[in-house]
């Protein structure tokens, strides 16, 4: 009898093994914040997303998607809050449910994109409501900062908002429009598959976006002159991952392996970002284009337009949303700005 139970418990210590090395790997879905026309930033999370199979021997599997690819990008905060998504890449979307980091945005908080990248970072560090905004949606891996602005004109340099005054400038986000308003013009809305045809067919003299996409739509063909507009608004990239996955479903092995993979993840984005821009302003002027690089009297015409026009909007959707005193926050982030290097 004895050797009868040795022999079944053998057995069940056998079967377990062979379970355990049958189980199925964590599988996960990851939405960027970046679709075909920015490639080269979508495509700078892919090595993080791949690092996820080869570190973990197969335990765990990141699978990677475009911004669309699962859920609309106005959609993918609360998609990530439900377990729709399990990881994604996202930004403001909700003013009304975010309003500190929709004052993240406030124009020209920061001198350029690393400057952003390290000044968004010690503001989430000093300022604990925005840190809560952004747990609320998942648990925090990383961050990174928005691109630089840029103005593409078909006939006429930009180096002034008196440039864009009274022209229709397209953008694919209506994100833009109160820039474009702040400077004067007619913002015009359309869909990224609408910004070629719609620039080389007049719909708008100008079109206005971060530098990557300038060049993911191949505007440098049409438009004779870009102008950098800088870091008109420093959006807060964020990088998470769904709380019940992370919490509830993950090993301790397996949350510890996350955190690791993830640990350099917003700075690697942000060096991609920084290559990018630099490539694609060698790759504009190879294409005849006139690239106009505003000095700092003329970057701050667009910077107090921007601030004049703007500001009071920003304080209003704070307000709107319980934030007792929006100017006292305002305030705090440009003095905390000052103080990054």
């Amino acid at each position: 009898m004895a050797g009868i139970k040795h022999v079944l418990s053998a057995m069940a210590v056998s079967m377990a093994l062979v379970s355990a090395a049958q189980a199925a790997p964590l599988e996960m879905n990851f939405q960027s914040n970046w679709g075909s026309a920015q490639k080269q930033n979508a495509d700078a999370i892919e090595p993080w997303a791949k690092s996820f199979a080869e570190k973990s021997g197969g335990d765990m599997v990141m699978h990677m998607f475009y911004v669309g690819g699962i859920v609309e990008a106005t959609a993918s905060a609360e998609a990530l809050k439900s377990g729709m998504l399990d990881a994604a890449a996202w930004s403001i979307q909700d003013p009304t449910k975010m309003p500190y980091m929709q004052l993240t945005s406030i124009p020209y908080l920061a001198k350029d994109q690393a400057h952003a990248y390290r000044v968004l970072t010690k503001i989430m560090e000093n300022v604990p409501e925005l840190k809560a905004e952004i747990d609320s949606v998942g648990v925090l891996l990383s961050t990174s900062s928005s691109a630089p602005y840029m103005i593409a004109s078909r006939d006429i340099p930009v180096r002034s908002p008196a440039d864009i005054k009274g022209k229709r400038v397209l953008s694919a986000s209506p994100s833009f429009g109160d820039f474009i308003e702040a400077w004067g013009g007619i913002p015009v809305t359309v869909t990224p598959g609408d910004i070629y045809i719609g620039l080389q067919r007049g719909m708008g003299e100008m079109f206005l976006c971060g530098v990557s996409c300038i060049k993911g739509f191949r505007v440098q063909e049409i438009c004779k002159y870009l102008t950098d507009l800088g870091m008109a608004s420093s959006a807060i990239f964020s990088f998470s991952i769904n709380r019940d996955l992370f919490e509830k479903d993950m090993t301790q092995a397996q949350r510890d392996l996350t955190l690791e993979l993830s640990r350099d993840l917003g700075k690697n984005v942000l060096d991609s970002f920084l290559n990018d821009v630099a490539n694609a302003y060698k790759e504009f002027e190879a294409a005849g284009c006139q690239v106009i690089r505003t000095d700092e009297e003329e970057m701050n015409q667009f910077a107090e337009q921007a601030r004049a026009y703007m500001t009071p909007t920003h304080i209003r959707k704070a307000k709107d949303a319980g934030v007792a005193d929006p100017e006292a926050v305002i305030k705090k982030y440009m003095e905390i700005a000052a103080t990054v290097d």
